[in-house]
């Protein structure tokens, strides 16, 4: 970032604050126009809190218009001015808070449900192209802020919309000119904002536009499809959207039934988990650096299990009947641990989103960001349908809300198990870098040369124990790897290694047969497209000092000819896993958050690999004039 290395720098600098204030007003539009629905028709605040088929089916005409707008909202953000787009889509949304207020004005619920119609519409279109803005307008190393920034954008618009709502149509007389009046506000920020953004030139203005939904929809959903990756983190995304709306939509039913609460008691449930995903977004920058870091996914989606299934436990046996003051509710211990359960959750689901949000921004070609985000927004459409139409069907099977919260909670589980399975070295990269930045202050340099994809391999010097885990931990991409079996089979550090898919080797004089696996299972790797790490050295350093390189990676690289990348590492030697003082891990450490160095050189192409000239490029970065 510029200046302020806090993610809230973003909200000073006209690149981004017009956005997010556009993202805070069409989500707040957005909870207003469905909940004043909902008080309208429901004649009452408070009973029609409580009535979930009547919330459902708002939430329809709200669902229905953007799945089949969120298509052309990709294309469009692809084919047209983007500041163009945001300024037709908060003019849109201005139009529909007026046109919501006078519906709400004069009493017309139709007009109100059109206006929740028209709202859906205008943010599905809204929605891929301010996804294309984040990235035109900030740097790799802010996407993770802009993300978190923005669903902390989305959070505060429920929290601020939702009880404001309730609060105007229950105390207040005249509500709903009250309500009315947010709407305009809020449709007036928007606009304002909106006029705002900086001008931002389409990639590709040539791109024939598919008018018809269906061909929309087949054209966007093809892009998403080309990318493997790219397609199970937008259906990580839609996960996300799935589980979380469950406990939204069904929360005030839980309360009702389960606990005793009243409808507008139960709004505080709700409000917990919006509040903790806030919280959860906003931690994704600290908690991740300047990058992507897609070992937060596992991390979230292991919270939100523990979470769901701590809630459904801590539901008492039999109704409490609380009292009707906020005091009486937090009164019962069984009330506050439902709380913190959802707090978790909530934090989780924020850890689990944005680093797939990010990721996304990053992926996806530039050419064809705004149909995949438009596919995105399809596929989270598509799954809140799946929650309203498959909730509906299994409470109407006899399911209770209680049994439901069970079922939407083993199928997270399953999906964890997945996720951890699928990405088990992104959850082990997160672990070891709050493990090596526990321990040790990090100067790292030069790492945007490691090649961004497509096969290389890293050779560095060897000084402990841990600098396999302190290069994993600095390097974004995942690495495999290869180590000799001694240190392979460290107990300490052997689940580690294996987890991470690290290659043992062996000398062939020792084992031949398992040296010839061991060049073979590299060759896979880089076949696959992966980095693969060699300490040329073959051993540990025993006085500090660099040893002669092998020929190993020359062998390599006759197999599998990429580039080679040199690494350094500095200011390791006489730490506690390093052979200063007697063995590793077998002496007292020196000093506690000691500073190291990574040095990384220009990668050298493979015809004029040899590991002489590699043990000079490494020496040369080592002794810092690299």
């Amino acid at each position: 970032m510029t200046g302020d290395n806090s993610q809230f720098a973003l909200l000073a600098q006209r690149r981004f604050l017009p956005l997010w204030l556009c993202r805070l007003a069409n989500s707040l539009n957005s909870e207003l126009l469905r909940m004043s629905a909902v008080f309208l028709i429901g004649a009452t605040a408070a009973a029609s809190l409580g009535n979930n088929s009547l919330r459902r089916e708002i939430a329809i005409w709200f669902v229905l218009p953007a799945l089949l707008a969120a298509p052309l909202g990709g294309q469009l953000a692809d084919r047209f001015d983007r500041r163009l787009l945001i300024w037709i889509t908060q003019t849109t949304g201005l139009l529909t808070a007026a046109a919501g207020a006078h519906a709400l004005l004069t009493d017309d619920r139709w007009a109100l449900l059109a206006a929740v119609a028209l709202a859906g519409f205008q943010v599905s279109i809204f929605g891929p192209t301010a996804g294309t803005l984040v990235r035109q307008h900030l740097n790799v190393s802010e996407y993770v802020a802009g993300s978190g920034l923005l669903v902390a954008g989305q959070q505060l618009a429920v929290i601020i919309g939702l009880p404001a709502v309730l609060l105007a149509a229950s105390s207040l007389e005249g509500h709903v000119a009250v309500i009315g009046g947010m709407l305009v506000v809020s449709g007036l920020l928007g606009a304002f904002a909106g006029a705002s953004v900086p001008r931002s030139l389409p990639p590709m203005p040539q791109f024939p536009l598919a008018w018809n939904p269906l061909a929309a929809i087949r054209s966007t959903l093809l892009v998403v499809l080309k990318d493997r990756n790219l397609f199970l983190a937008v259906l990580g995304v839609s996960w996300f959207w799935f589980t979380s709306l469950v406990y939204l939509i069904f929360l005030p039913d839980f309360g009702v039934q389960v606990l005793g609460v009243n409808p507008a008691q139960s709004t505080v449930l709700v409000l917990v988990p919006v509040f903790g995903v806030l919280i959860g977004s906003l931690l994704c920058r600290p908690a991740s650096g300047q990058r992507v870091e897609l070992g937060l996914v596992p991390l979230g989606a292991l919270g939100m299990t523990v979470g769901g299934v701590a809630f459904y436990f801590s539901a008492p046996d039999a109704v409490l009947g609380f009292g009707f003051s906020l005091s009486d509710l937090f009164a019962q211990s069984a009330f506050r641990w439902l709380a913190v359960d959802m707090l978790l959750f909530g934090i989780s689901a924020g850890l689990f989103v944005v680093p797939l949000n990010a990721y996304i921004l990053d992926s996806a070609a530039g050419g064809k960001l705004g149909r995949v985000l438009g596919g995105t927004y399809f596929y989270n459409l598509l799954f809140i349908s799946l929650v309203i139409g498959g909730a509906d069907w299994l409470l109407a099977e006899g399911l209770s809300v209680h049994g439901l919260v069970l079922v939407v909670t083993l199928l997270h589980a399953a999906v964890s198990l997945y996720i951890f399975l699928l990405l088990p070295e992104f959850l082990l990269r997160l672990v070891m870098w709050m493990l090596v930045h526990t321990i040790y202050r990090v100067d790292a340099s030069g790492l945007e040369k490691i090649p961004q994809q497509g096969p290389a391999i890293i050779v560095c010097n060897h000084i402990t124990y841990m600098d396999a885990l302190i290069i994993g931990a600095c390097v974004r991409r995942p690495i495999r790897f290869v180590m000799h079996k001694y240190i392979f089979e460290i107990p300490l550090l052997r689940t580690f290694f294996r987890l991470a898919k690290a290659i043992p080797i062996v000398s062939a004089k020792k084992d031949p047969e398992a040296l010839a696996a061991a060049l073979d299972q590299v060759a896979g790797e880089l076949n696959a497209g992966r980095l693969v790490a060699i300490f040329p050295e073959g051993r540990l350093t025993g006085d500090g000092e660099m040893g002669i390189f092998r020929g190993g990676v020359e062998r390599m690289i006759e197999r599998n000819p990429v580039p080679v990348v040199p690494m350094a590492l500095q200011g390791l030697w006489g730490s506690f896993f390093s052979n200063d003082g007697g063995p590793p891990m077998t002496h007292r450490p020196r000093w506690h958050w000691a500073r190291i160095g990574l040095r990384v050189g220009d990668p050298v192409p493979p015809e004029s690999v040899s590991a002489a000239d590699l043990y000079q490029r490494v020496l040369t970065l080592r002794a810092g004039q690299g």
